[in-house]
């Protein structure tokens, strides 16, 4: 097959997160079956369009993206309405960049941005692949209300749900983002294909004897509220008033939120927690193998790929009861699941696994490893992914006999 990517982001870049990650092993790994990726992203300088292969995979980074990275172009007033006057200049760029592509079988686009906002024009089958909209609220897992502050995300959005029903093929990365769909956007008719997202279990899987510190704790994500961010740090201040000494280091991309966060705990003195910004893959590796617990207490989560690599690391992992970790972790057995919005609640969890004997560790890591060789490894994902996409070009192709 010949299978299109599109997305927002792919690595490197610095505007990735989890659905960058995704497409890149998921693209890298279908080339080594045989089959050609073509990865349509967009370039982080928007003045910039430069076509590369990357591990077997054609990648074209476009110009014109609807968004600016400060740092890489001068920002400015109006360059913060790209999201408006650019949305759809860019997406019909991605729909003519896919059209001079040869002998295309099928295409995936996140619902994530609405890049798909003109690919209904095309021929050839489109998939969606959920990975979690930006209406999405965490606090209540509904959608967003419209605000002067929220205004832009609240427009792009919008845009992603309305054209959600006009497509025929959508996969969902988890459980529970499914049913957020289907509870949320009535009118999408669409069956709704639960595929999770895979990983390369060598590449995360520590063999070695891990030398943790007793009280070290990790986070890995984008720095934001609604990852549970400020109440992880305040679960920590409860056990260190209770004489525990826990050190907790952020990794992740960071923002205005972040920024106030590390300047309150900075402001207190609190050198015990510690913000690295963004890392490497080969970093988070390195952070992995020093920490005993990595905690992940967003006040809902769709799949995150970094659950899966921290449980496969050999980490204790703590991840929010909301959502889609619940589907990843079997509570007291290769992890625990907490309740968001409860520091004092985070707090018993991240005491009773930062007490753990290494004999329980070592179960729960022989636990998690099982788990995700069985339901989440790379084999067994790409498998049902090849499988799916045959059956939506089967389907594409006799629906288009039928239309003559």
């Amino acid at each position: 097959m010949h299978i299109v990517f599109v997305c927002r982001e792919y690595v490197p870049t610095l505007r990735g997160g989890g659905i960058a990650s995704y497409i890149k092993e998921t693209a890298v790994n279908l080339v080594k079956r045989g089959h050609t990726v073509t990865v349509c992203c967009a370039s982080d300088d928007t003045r910039e369009e430069t076509e590369y292969s990357d591990q077997g995979v054609r990648v074209i980074r476009l110009s014109g993206g609807d968004f600016v990275i400060p740092g890489i172009e001068h920002a400015s007033i109006i360059k913060k309405f790209r999201c408006l006057y650019r949305f759809f200049s860019y997406r019909r760029k991605i729909l003519k960049t896919i059209e001079t592509l040869h002998n295309v079988d099928i295409v995936e686009v996140p619902e994530f941005g609405a890049e798909a906002f003109y690919l209904t024009r095309l021929k050839i089958p489109v998939v969606i692949r959920l990975h979690t909209p930006t209406l999405l609220d965490r606090n209540n897992a509904g959608i967003k209300k419209l605000s002067i502050r929220n205004f832009y995300d609240y427009w792009v959005g919008w845009q992603e749900l309305r054209i959600l029903p006009k497509f025929q093929y959508v996969t969902s990365c988890s459980l529970s983002l499914k049913r957020w769909f289907e509870t949320c956007v009535p009118k999408l008719k669409s069956n709704i294909e639960v595929i999770y997202n895979s990983i390369e279990i060598d590449s995360w899987r520590s063999e070695k004897d891990r030398e943790y510190s007793e009280g070290s704790i990790l986070y890995v994500g984008t720095v934001a509220e609604g990852k549970g961010v400020g109440d992880l740090i305040e679960a920590c201040r409860i056990l260190r008033s209770q004489n525990m000494s826990v050190t907790l280091h952020i990794a992740g991309k960071m923002g205005a939120y972040a920024n106030s966060l590390k300047k309150e705990v900075d402001g207190n003195g609190e050198i015990w927690c510690t913000f690295l910004g963004n890392q490497t893959r080969g970093c988070l590796k390195d952070w992995y193998a020093q920490s005993k617990v990595v905690c992940f207490p967003s006040w809902w989560e769709n799949m995150p790929l970094v659950c899966l690599e921290a449980m496969l690391a050999g980490n204790i992992v703590i991840g929010s009861s909301n959502g889609g970790m619940a589907e990843i972790i079997e509570n007291g057995k290769d992890g625990y699941l907490v309740p968001p919005h409860n520091p004092e609640k985070l707090a018993e969890y991240l005491r009773r696994a930062l007490e753990e004997n290494e004999a329980s560790v070592a179960q729960k890591r022989a636990n998690a490893y099982k788990k995700i060789k069985e339901n989440f490894s790379t084999d067994v994902i790409l498998d049902s992914l090849e499988t799916y996409y045959l059956n939506v070009i089967e389907k594409n192709a006799a629906s288009q006999d039928i239309m003559g």
